[in-house]
């Protein structure tokens, strides 16, 4: 496996979402062909009645996206056309979690949004399969006349898995495992449509009007407040919130905590982990009061392995650990200071960090590595 070296793909606002999507697949093409090659074998092997289905499948995935954000399928369809994949593949390496409808999961991930009155940090761990590591990458979008800058946690060859955009909106996902899903978008295209929304109201609405295919918890921080909404097909059901001068904290791991969507809850699926992450931040997310308390929890080893920054790995049921995360400060709205890591700083050699600040640009603020 080639270790892509947590790369930094920088968009140009001079370019079309088509012509984004090109140079991403191009530049990283040898290293999206790997994953489509790794996370295809993974999803086969823990499901492998999809088989003969899947080109039918993907086609249904990707029709369905087009129509909600077209403008990211162009994207999209840049990338597998630069990296000389096909469109199955291309949708099996974004939609991979959804697409293949197992038992049994493979990521994790621990969301956090923490409201001090006017202050306000969030951020989140990603949890993936071991094999997903070397590819973790950062998305950049530029500001231009019609859309915000965003910065991106994603995978060499996906449009993105958790963000945050110029005017201060982070989305962050998690995974929760229930028994109903169908053919519907491609998770991915959601987080970067979601981060095309100025307000909580606005996020709100649209992630609650997307036809999603399978179970996710989404984290929604901005300065106005936060959520954690628990999404499936069938239910849609806002599980925490608070809002501005609050002072509380929102958290979640990787089991249901809405009383509707705990009916659809495969406790067969559910991470090992989960429990023991979400005591872990109960006792201590009351101690987070600034964005360097957020980043020593979101990496803390507290129960190790069984640990927030985690590294337990029991074979089926959990063969993931921590990828890397990312934790944002919102309270200074017109700096909006970001974070993000790939890998472990205690247990990986190739730890590493990017750090980002908002700067005037000519079509309003856009994120620069500081």
């Amino acid at each position: 496996m080639i270790d892509q070296g947590f790369p930094l793909i920088d968009y140009s606002a001079t370019d079309t979402p088509l012509q984004w999507g090109k140079q991403h697949g191009e530049e990283f093409k040898s290293g999206i062909k790997e994953l489509v090659e790794i996370r295809t074998e993974l999803m086969l092997a823990k499901n492998p009645s999809v088989k003969p289905h899947l080109d039918d499948l993907a086609l249904k995935q990707w029709n369905i996206s087009k129509e909600f954000a077209p403008e990211l399928t162009f994207e999209m369809e840049g990338i597998y056309k630069g990296a000389n994949i096909s469109l199955t593949d291309i949708v099996i390496l974004n939609n991979y979690t959804d697409f293949r409808d197992l038992t049994l999961p493979e990521e994790g991930c621990s969301t956090i949004h923490v409201q001090r009155g006017k202050k306000v940090f969030t951020g989140q761990t990603w949890d993936m399969h071991g094999t997903a590591k070397n590819y973790v990458c950062l998305v950049k979008t530029p500001a231009t006349k019609d859309i915000f800058s965003s910065v991106n946690f994603s995978l060499v060859g996906c449009v993105g898995m958790m963000g945050v955009n110029s005017l201060g909106c982070v989305v962050g996902v998690n995974n929760i495992n229930t028994q109903n899903a169908k053919v519907g978008l491609i998770w991915p295209l959601l987080v970067r449509k979601l981060l095309k929304e100025n307000k909580l109201q606005n996020i709100k609405d649209k992630l609650l009007s997307a036809p999603v295919t399978s179970g996710h918890n989404y984290l929604l921080s901005t300065i106005e407040g936060g959520a954690h909404l628990e999404i499936t097909p069938e239910i849609k059901e806002e599980v925490l919130s608070c809002y501005t001068g609050d002072n509380k904290v929102l958290f979640h791991t990787n089991h249901c905590l809405g009383e509707e969507i705990k009916v659809l809850e495969d406790q067969s699926s559910i991470s090992s982990t989960t429990h023991a992450r979400y005591n872990i931040l109960k006792r201590e997310i009351e101690n987070v009061n600034s964005i360097s308390a957020l980043i020593s929890l979101l990496t803390d080893h507290q129960e190790f392995p069984k640990s927030i920054c985690s590294h337990y790995e029991s074979g089926a049921q959990d063969p993931s650990f921590t990828c890397g995360g990312g934790a944002i400060d919102l309270t200074d709205g017109n700096k909006c200071f970001s974070e993000f890591w790939r890998g472990c700083e205690v247990h990986d050699d190739n730890f590493k960090k990017l750090r980002f600040e908002l700067q005037d640009s000519e079509f309003g603020k856009e994120f620069k590595l500081v």
